[in-house]
């Protein structure tokens, strides 16, 4: 019991270190994600037409970071 307890800890003090990650333009423009409106058009027209949807590739979009320095 004393052994689980002292794992749990160390893992709490390990993860507690770890902040959330500062995106830079640098890390988004460019970046290939999936385009979730295109999929929830897909769905909700597939839903309309009674027909099912399973994604293997979803639809993809690039981000563009759109800087507002004047």
């Amino acid at each position: 019991m004393k052994g689980v307890s002292i794992a749990s800890v160390a893992a709490v003090v390990l993860c507690s270190g770890c902040a959330p990650h500062a995106w830079t333009r640098a890390d988004l423009d460019g970046r290939v994600i999936c385009d979730e409106q295109r999929m929830q058009q897909v769905e909700r027209s597939a839903r309309l037409d009674g027909a099912e949807t399973h994604w293997v590739n979803c639809p993809q979009a690039t981000i563009r970071v759109v800087s507002n320095d004047h």
